[in-house]
């Protein structure tokens, strides 16, 4: 089983290091060429870094082992999509234990808010003509709707879901978006004190 879950570790790496290398080298040429500057290179790479972990979060392991699939598929073992918002809440509230719901809804919760928290940081960060929370909610918003309808279909193409696409993850990742998005517009003043606002020219 140890095996098995480093494979899909690897599985999971092995894309994202060849995106981040990758992206290092085509960001290097235009740093060299003094078309970005090292701040802008910075906050790119971490931003790539940031999406490859996003990805590897929420689509990876992805199944590929034959068996595995057939025996989930026989077993019946697919988590089921949710369609109904904050039915998560509603689900915390009868489960047999109510700390135990609390815990599942606070797991669920947070980790999708953390999950797009750098998302609404970062978009404004970067890019000087998005710092509209309109525009950055939109951005987060479809983000989060790829992710969840990937999953969606994902689980339709191999025959059951290993993922479940809810919609209480997207509304979640919405909120994280926004959270994000305040932190930033808090900080504004203080980064451009310290220089760390990318100026457009």
């Amino acid at each position: 089983m140890k095996k098995m879950e480093k494979l899909f570790v690897l599985i999971a790496l092995y894309p994202s290091l060849i995106i981040v290398s990758l992206s290092i080298i085509l960001l290097i040429f235009p740093l060299i060429k003094r078309r970005i500057s090292i701040l802008k290179f910075i906050y790119l790479l971490l931003f790539i870094i940031y999406i490859c972990t996003l990805i590897g979060i929420t689509i990876f392991p992805f199944p590929v082992q034959k068996y595995f699939i057939e025996t989930m598929i026989e077993d019946q073992l697919g988590l089921k999509h949710n369609f109904i918002p904050f039915k998560i809440i509603y689900d915390a509230m009868n489960f047999g234990s109510l700390s135990f719901g609390l815990n599942i809804l606070f797991k669920q919760a947070v980790g999708n808010i953390l999950l797009f928290l750098p998302m609404g940081f970062v978009l404004p960060m970067i890019f000087t003509n998005i710092k509209a929370i309109r525009k950055v909610i939109f951005i987060g918003f479809l983000a989060s709707l790829s992710i969840e309808l990937f999953q969606g279909f994902a689980g339709l193409w191999i025959g059951y879901n290993y993922r479940a696409a809810d919609i209480d993850d997207l509304i979640f990742n919405v909120l994280g978006t926004v959270i994000g998005f305040l932190i930033w517009k808090l900080l504004y003043e203080f980064l451009k004190r310290n220089d760390l606002i990318i100026v457009s020219k």
